[in-house]
């Protein structure tokens, strides 16, 4: 099974955009099983309409997708209600952050208490990662440092710097919290998500495309590209994802 980790879902204020149809014609011409689904930021800045929307995908695609919320820590209680709400009477399966569309810094301390309710909800939580200043891997260490009970997945590999240099901090992240895992998307260095992967194991690197802002089938390629062993491609795959999810509802029961 191939489970995409990260998508998105909307018409963004930021210019782009992607149709729950889109998506499932995106995921069917390139084999891909289910994905995690969440909301864009939209024009009205209000994310409980999207919230609502990605909850009745969930519903009408059961099979096919997984629903995120995506909640604005500067709400203070207002974001903690709102995510309480996607979980527990919407159904949903996660919490989305994108500090740098959102405006707000991970490490601030409503972030890190929204990310510590996700793990007491028993739910994942994936973050827009590798944002100078917003969402830096080593901002970030410091909330999976603070949340041990919360699984964090950080997209890009948790960097984004073409240099390279954050790829030691993101690797540092890694080695520092157990916690933390990363999504593949965009990740120009091939030889990054190998060493990862043979530094933490095949559990902690997962299948994200963060369509449409990336390419889905470019970067399901990137993942189908990586050098290791083939019983191990799986897990990177779906299996990770799954299980995530699995380790998740098993807590809230």
């Amino acid at each position: 099974m191939i489970v995409d980790g990260l998508t998105m879902v909307g018409y963004s204020i930021n210019g782009y955009g992607l149709g729950v149809e889109e998506l499932l014609v995106s995921i069917n011409s390139n084999g891909i099983d289910k994905c995690v689904i969440a909301p864009v930021q939209p024009r009205t800045y209000r994310l409980e309409p999207q919230n609502d929307a990605v909850a009745v995908a969930q519903m009408r695609y059961p099979d096919r997708f997984i629903g995120f919320c995506r909640v604005d820590p500067r709400q203070g209680d207002d974001a903690v209600t709102e995510l309480r709400r996607c979980v527990l009477r919407q159904g949903l399966r996660g919490l989305f952050l994108h500090p740098m569309e959102e405006g707000y810094t991970i490490n601030d301390t409503p972030a890190v208490q929204l990310v510590r309710e996700a793990g007491s909800l028993g739910v994942p939580v994936v973050v827009a990662a590798g944002y100078p200043w917003v969402s830096h891997a080593q901002q970030i260490r410091f909330v999976a440092e603070q949340v041990e009970e919360t699984p964090i997945v950080m997209s890009h590999g948790g960097q984004i710097n073409i240099s390279g240099l954050a790829q030691a901090d993101a690797f540092l992240a890694m080695q520092a919290c157990g916690n933390l895992c990363i999504g593949t998307n965009g990740v120009y260095r091939q030889d990054f998500l190998e060493e990862c992967i043979e530094a933490f194991g095949r559990e902690r690197v997962l299948f994200t495309s963060m369509s449409p802002v990336f390419d889905q089938g470019f970067e399901l390629d990137r993942v189908r590209s990586i050098k290791m062993e083939e019983s191990d491609r799986q897990f990177v795959l779906g299996t990770n994802v799954v299980r995530i999810l699995e380790e998740g509802a098993r807590s809230r029961k």
